[in-house]
């Protein structure tokens, strides 16, 4: 029988990789640099993951002029990122899997492409997706539909139905919303997901995701 879907999309920050620490040790440097009194803590930070890091960077940041605590934040993650990212647990494995059994795979995320493209070559999975949007690919940024439709447009997939997005919080479940796609939600960062979020399917680790698309 042929695959329900066609075309698996995946959300970066939390999903695909994880960064929560290289966020935490960012911020601790921008806090540090700035000498702000008001600083997150580790818990609110793992919240930074997800949403246009411009728009945490500006709230966190008020004083600063904020092209320039863009660049900053961008210029010392990229120096951290070889230490303080991560792969899940089965996440290459089940990715190669997945390839095998003819999905094809992208990324639509709000991650700059560069960033985006920069990380999947650290860990070695640069060889894996058919497409990546980043968030300068796209005039709306998620939870916008954009994404998931320029995805669509250059993987020449038209069929909604055939599309499943991963993602790992309420702004990826609206995302797919927007787009019409089903979704699939992961649980196993430290981030709380509301409970009132009805996705199609709840994962607890990568092995989950290939079981329930054997299961379709």
């Amino acid at each position: 029988m042929p695959n329900r879907y066609e075309l698996i999309l995946f959300d970066m920050d939390g999903t695909l990789i994880d960064t929560d620490e290289l966020i935490a040790q960012t911020f601790f440097r921008l806090y540090d640099k700035y000498n702000f009194e008001k600083r997150a803590s580790r818990e609110k930070m793992i919240y930074f993951s997800g949403p246009p890091i411009r728009e945490t960077l500006a709230k966190e940041f008020p004083q600063v002029d904020k092209e320039q605590i863009f660049k900053e934040f961008h210029s010392i993650s990229w120096e951290l990122y070889p230490r303080y990212i991560f792969l899940y647990p089965f996440e290459k494995e089940v990715l190669l899997k997945l390839k095998k059994l003819n999905y094809r795979l992208g990324i639509v995320t709000n991650k700059m492409h560069k960033t985006t493209e920069y990380c999947l070559k650290l860990l070695d999975l640069e060889n894996i997706f058919d497409v990546v949007v980043g968030i300068d690919d796209v005039k709306n940024p998620k939870p916008h539909q954009e994404g998931i439709s320029l995805a669509m447009k250059i993987l020449n997939q038209p069929e909604k139905s055939k599309v499943l997005y991963i993602g790992d919080n309420s702004s990826d479940f609206l995302t797919c919303q927007n787009a019409g796609v089903d979704c699939v939600l992961v649980s196993w960062g430290p981030r709380i997901l509301d409970p009132s979020l009805r996705p199609r399917y709840l994962v607890k680790s990568y092995k989950d995701i290939l079981e329930v698309l054997k299961n379709e």
